[in-house]
């Protein structure tokens, strides 16, 4: 039996390390949409690395260039006629007003993943100078602290994954329950 396709937008939510953009350009293969991966964006638009949006505006200028990198593009001309995944930065839930564009522009699916695991993920030093948001304190402390913030914002998605498998498996697991979530109510999924 074929599974019904899933159609707009699907964001993708989750902390830093979730791998939100490695199941995203994953998810997007699979279902022959657009990846759209939005710290690259914000990037492009501000001229500069996030790093160094956080240095020079913190995280408060940031969260208002975030917030107008994803407003903007879902205004992009036929961008709600497009197939896509958009791998979201890891506070974009922190502001009310996205998780209204996302919920009303598409699916969004938040990746958990188990606190260790995200430190396993987060150890390499590539990893730490790219995240400003790591350089203030010990790691575990940072992330624990951002993940009890966020959790409950992340839990509002419309389908929470856990995102400690393989990125090839994680993408695959999506798009089967978004496709089941497409035939059957919530109620029937629990």
């Amino acid at each position: 039996m074929t599974q019904p396709s899933i159609r707009g937008a699907v964001f993708l939510t989750g902390m830093m390390g979730a791998g939100k953009s490695t199941v995203g350009r994953e998810l997007a293969r699979l279902r022959g949409a657009v990846f759209v991966d939005l710290d690259v964006r914000i990037e492009r638009i501000a001229g500069r690395l996030i790093a160094e949006v956080f240095a020079a505006d913190g995280e408060a200028g940031f969260r208002r260039l975030e917030h107008a990198a994803l407003r903007s593009l879902l205004a992009e001309p036929g961008y709600v006629d497009v197939d896509s995944v958009v791998a979201t930065g890891g506070g974009v839930v922190v502001d009310r007003r996205n998780r209204e564009l996302m919920r009303s522009a598409g699916r969004v699916v938040h990746l958990v993943v188990p606190l260790d695991e995200l430190l396993r993920r987060l150890q390499a030093p590539a990893q730490l100078a790219a995240r400003p948001l790591l350089a203030a304190r010990s790691l575990r402390e940072s992330v624990a602290a951002r993940l009890a913030q966020r959790e409950p914002l992340y839990k509002t998605a419309e389908l929470c994954i856990d995102a400690s498998e393989e990125p090839h498996l994680v993408a695959a697991r999506i798009l089967e329950e978004l496709s089941c979530a497409r035939t059957h109510s919530p109620k029937e999924l629990a």
